[in-house]
């Protein structure tokens, strides 16, 4: 039986930035044995369905992106270098000198290129350098790299998980594969239960560039009401005390106009009265997350957020506690087997 961390470890080991969701092979054969039906819609969401056991059960969605930050490919110079543009969530000031992976005509690593500072002016090194400005190196010269890569061709970060002490991993593409692997831990713990709702289990693209994936399969399904997993910012030496939440305090729970106060509600007390670690997360308007478009989708659709604290955001080496994803998977296991939280007349 595989464990959270099992989980956690594979999913990270797949290069899906935004759009590129249907190059995904790992994430749908996780999932494949623990629903009923599996498969991949016009978005490229991978979706999951198990039957509830009686009839006429309402119909809950749990959802969490698959994708993951990324680069693309926009020109191959006549040095075998190649330029790039954002396809989604980097900041530039990450990039120099990282490890990445072009997937060319075969998965191909590459660094982003780099001045060691002996050969910068004090003014040169205070000055971030702008994306359109670096380059990616991978070897080649110019024709070979021709062959090898393709205008439009995506790029992500290449980086490892690892172990690190008190229960915490480091890695690329946390956010949001550390969402992805507690709805599998939790639906792994729930396999052999009968369920009371009919549940979908969304794993969703383009979340990094404007959610579209998660809207489509609100709109698809139509959901009654849906939980949404994410990360949120996990406490650090550099982040504000008030924009941040602590790693190893348990699966955050978001309040916000836009989220269910019904399914808020139930998520709160679900966790109290399970002994199962917690914090609440105000949100003064849109959460940033999945359950913005879903909580609009056709009529409207009760929806509710819990986030996994994570330092260091859309770098190569995100961090997050083992613990706050266990009591995320709980809070969704005890959420689903309750059958929801909100009552239809």
């Amino acid at each position: 039986m595989k464990t959270l961390q099992n989980f956690l470890f594979e999913l990270c080991g797949e290069q899906l930035p935004s759009g590129f969701e249907r190059m995904s092979t790992g994430a749908k054969e996780l999932l494949a044995p623990l629903v009923d039906e599996c498969y991949t819609d016009r978005s490229g969401n991978i979706v999951g369905y198990r039957r509830a056991a009686l009839a006429n059960a309402k119909k809950v969605m749990v959802e969490a992106h698959l994708d993951e930050i990324g680069l693309m490919v926009t020109k191959i110079d006549d040095n075998g270098f190649l330029h790039f543009t954002n396809l989604a969530g980097f900041s530039p000031e990450i990039l120099p000198a990282t490890s990445v992976t072009v997937r060319g005509v075969r998965p191909l690593p590459g660094v982003v290129a780099t001045l060691p500072p002996h050969l910068l002016s004090p003014e040169e090194q205070k000055k971030p350098l702008p994306m359109d400005k670096m380059v990616i190196d991978i070897g080649y010269s110019a024709a070979r790299a021709r062959e090898l890569v393709r205008v439009g061709d995506p790029i992500v970060l290449r980086q490892s998980c690892a172990d690190l002490l008190n229960h915490r991993v480091c890695g690329k593409a946390l956010d949001n594969r550390a969402g992805v692997a507690v709805i599998l831990n939790a639906l792994n713990d729930l396999v052999k239960m009968p369920l009371p709702v009919n549940l979908y289990v969304v794993f969703s693209a383009g979340e990094e560039f404007n959610g579209f994936g998660a809207r489509h399969a609100a709109w698809e399904i139509a959901p009654d009401e849906a939980l949404v997993i994410d990360v949120t910012h996990g406490a650090s030496a550099q982040t504000p005390k008030n924009k941040a939440f602590p790693l190893g305090g348990g699966v955050m729970i978001g309040v916000a106009p836009v989220l269910n106060g019904e399914v808020t509600a139930c998520l709160l007390d679900l966790a109290a009265r399970n002994q199962i670690p917690y914090g609440r997360e105000a949100m003064s308007g849109r959460t940033g997350t999945n359950s913005d478009g879903i909580a609009v989708s056709r009529a409207g659709v009760p929806v509710g957020l819990a986030s996994i604290p994570l330092r260091y955001m859309h770098s190569g080496c995100e961090v997050v506690d083992l613990a706050d994803m266990q009591a995320c998977s709980r809070l969704i296991g005890r959420y689903v087997m309750q059958g929801g939280a909100v009552h239809y007349e």
